[in-house]
């Protein structure tokens, strides 16, 4: 399976805000595979994948970035934004895309 679906991660190690790819996480992505294999039901697949993401990268701070205004006005806020929330802003394209990942030869 070779998926890339990236979002913004910060690296502890390298101090910066950077692109990553969700699949890089080695459970998470064997959580996917193995619902892939389990379910022939699309609806059911979704609901499992969601369940997974939500336990890998909901909440967490390692999985979290701060997105505030560039422009800095007195009202304005800054905001976390975990992993799962940057992909639950794309979930029906995330699950087609995923699901759709199982029509095609694995690698």
């Amino acid at each position: 399976m070779n998926l890339v679906w990236k979002v913004y991660y910060y690296s502890m190690t390298r101090h910066e805000i950077r692109p990553v790819n969700v699949f890089e996480h080695g459970r998470f992505r064997e959580e996917v595979l193995k619902h892939l294999r389990q379910y022939e039901e699309k609806d059911a697949f979704a609901e499992e994948l969601r369940r997974s993401l939500f336990y890998y990268y909901c909440g967490k701070c390692e999985w979290e970035v701060i997105i505030g205004p560039w422009c800095d006005d007195q009202n304005s806020k800054e905001i976390k934004v975990d992993v799962y929330m940057q992909i639950m802003n794309n979930w029906d394209i995330f699950v087609d895309y995923v699901w759709n990942s199982k029509r095609k030869p694995r690698e």
